[in-house]
């Protein structure tokens, strides 16, 4: 035990440092590919340095799904997730196996050899695939792993044995994750499927050290089905919708239901980690009721996580009593945050499903459709039109229409462009002015230097050429960021949909020359103000005629609030 408390920390401390110093002289993608080779190389040297012949030999099982999982990605295939049970039977010959199960009255049902190790190979088996599965939601994977090695080692320390394997392998689970956190927990990356088949492993072998290995099993046997419960119904529900169903629902059933209430994607997952942590707890409890200490610790637990889940209940019913879509004459918006507007513009870019047009609009650009109807249609047709400007926000506020929040044009460029850097999906810069896409080109690869930038071009051609659509859908990207202005750049785009294939398509207006420094943005000070506006005009003094437009803006909104203007208009039919 001594050993243990002395290795594991310092293998904690030699990996951060590891890391840190690595950070500083590697390229993004080999400082990835390193971590994860440090990952493994901890856990196999821990086992080695201070594991017993059981944990050496759950990692050795480990890094053998994690060679599958390499496999798997280099060529995919669903037949690799069969290879998983072959994982599991290895597992259930050689190593530690599930003998008997705890039932409610005290008593056990024990297994017969071969029930053991069937229901071993299975157990073994099914993690791996289950961790791709929930690692198909950005961060879900790591959130789970973190609360279900937290369950281990608590119920480890307080079962009242001496269980020097299991408090080893759920120890180790809870540095590692720790000291790896950014690429585990990271809200818009994906573990991946070699990580996933190791930490799938990990967790399997941990649950089920028994008796003589470990912790009884029949402790744990409902503590890590309490803490996947959710993610296991949800999994079963998309391989039942494959089998049975035309329209397979998908794995995050859940998840899509708390998406669609209204919550973002960081918050509907910690949402669900909230609710398998809360289900692990009350099963801890019950199965280790003889302990108080382990009562008032999981008791503690259930009370934190109950007020965490709270404000993510509060604020669905705050944004189900929200509009989804709230108009200001023939201008909709879509009542969504910065990070929902994020995930749903990733699915939209993996969905192959032609060109989701995302608009930014201000005060300027609704006044602008209400002048011009090709740009009108264009913002009709969006796959989501962003609230971008502080007046705007202040007149849905004024005529009790109010979105969650104002979603920057340039901040959700820059936020976007980070998860494409680390979704490694290509990006496209067009428009403005030739020293200002390539500087916005060259700032964004130094920033994010995992940014793989398919391609650039400046704004001056002629918006009837196709061979401007066609270079971009050659490309490769999946991301379109055109800095052309409106309405030009959103009526170029839906004009020329058809001929740019799969890609998400963003209207970013001057967003390149403020990366570029060709401009600065305003302090924010002035953005909290709502006077961005103004210290653009005194950068260029030549937009005083546009801004003028503001002023009328401002009166319209006062006019519609009196009900002397029609707050929403159709257009349609014109």
């Amino acid at each position: 035990m001594a050993e243990v408390l002395f290795f594991v920390p310092a293998a904690v401390v030699l990996c951060f440092l590891l890391q840190r110093r690595c950070r500083r002289s590697m390229e993004m993608p080999q400082y990835n590919y390193f971590r994860d080779l440090l990952l493994v190389a901890a856990w196999v040297l821990a086992a080695l340095w201070a594991g017993s012949s059981v944990s050496r030999f759950i990692v050795g099982m480990a890094a053998f799904a994690s060679l599958i999982g390499t496999c798997q990605h280099i060529r995919p295939h669903w037949g690799w997730k069969t290879v998983y049970l072959f994982v599991g039977l290895l597992f259930a010959f050689f190593g530690p196996k599930i003998g008997f199960i705890g039932l409610p009255d005290g008593q056990y049902h024990y297994f017969s050899p071969e029930v053991s190790i069937i229901a071993t190979a299975l157990w073994v088996g099914v993690f791996p695939v289950l961790l791709q599965q929930l690692d198909n939601i950005p961060g879900m994977a790591g959130h789970l792993l973190a609360v279900s090695f937290s369950l281990l080692l608590l119920a480890t320390v307080f079962s009242g044995q001496d269980l020097p394997d299991a408090f080893f392998m759920s120890l180790c689970g809870l540095a590692f994750l720790g000291v790896f956190w950014s690429r585990h927990g990271h809200m818009y990356r994906r573990m991946g499927e070699s990580l996933s088949a190791f930490w799938g492993v990990l967790v399997a072998g941990t649950s089920v050290l028994g008796v003589s290995k470990g912790i009884t099993f029949s402790t744990l046997l409902l503590l890590p089905l309490g803490l996947f419960a959710i993610p296991i119904m949800e999994a079963s529900l998309h391989f039942a919708g494959l089998a049975f169903s035309s329209k397979p629902h998908g794995a995050a059933v859940l998840y899509r239901k708390l998406i669609s209430r209204g919550l973002d994607h960081p918050s509907a997952v910690r949402f669900i980690t909230s609710l398998c942590a809360l289900g692990g707890a009350v099963i801890a409890i019950s199965q280790l009721g003889n302990s108080l200490f382990m009562m008032l610790w999981v008791s503690a637990t259930i009370l934190f996580t109950g007020l965490a889940i709270m404000p993510f209940i509060r604020k669905m019913k705050e944004n189900a009593e929200m509009p989804l879509k709230p108009s200001i004459w023939s201008t909709s918006v879509d009542n969504v945050s910065m990070d929902y507007a994020l995930a749903k513009t990733r699915a939209a870019a993996l969905s192959g499903k032609g060109v989701s047009l995302v608009s930014t609009v201000n005060a300027l650009a609704v006044m602008e459709a209400e002048k011009n109807r090709g740009y009108a249609d264009a913002l009709r047709s969006s796959f989501l039109t962003l609230a971008d400007g502080a007046g705007l926000v202040w007149a849905l506020r004024f005529l009790g229409t109010p979105v969650q929040e104002r979603v920057a044009g340039i901040d959700f460029m820059m936020r976007l462009t980070r998860m494409a850097a680390a979704e490694r999906l290509p990006v496209y810069l067009l428009g403005a002015k030739e020293e200002a896409v390539k500087g916005a080109a060259e700032t964004l690869k130094e920033q994010y230097p995992d940014l793989v930038i398919a391609g650039w071009r400046n704004g001056y051609f002629d918006p009837c050429d196709a061979s401007v659509a066609g270079a971009v859908r050659d490309s490769g990207a999946k991301i379109l960021f055109v800095a052309m202005g409106v309405p030009r750049q959103e009526i170029w785009i839906r004009e020329n949909a058809r001929l740019l294939g799969d890609m998400v398509a963003v209207g970013v207006g001057g967003a390149f020359d403020v990366v570029s420094g060709q401009l600065r943005r305003a302090p924010g000070a002035w953005q909290k103000l709502g006077l961005e506006w103004l210290f653009r005009l005194l950068q260029e003094p030549w937009r005083w005629k546009r801004d003028i437009d503001l002023f009328i803006f401002v009166c319209r909104v006062f006019l519609t609030k009196l009900g002397l203007r029609p707050f929403r208009e159709d257009r349609s039919a014109e």
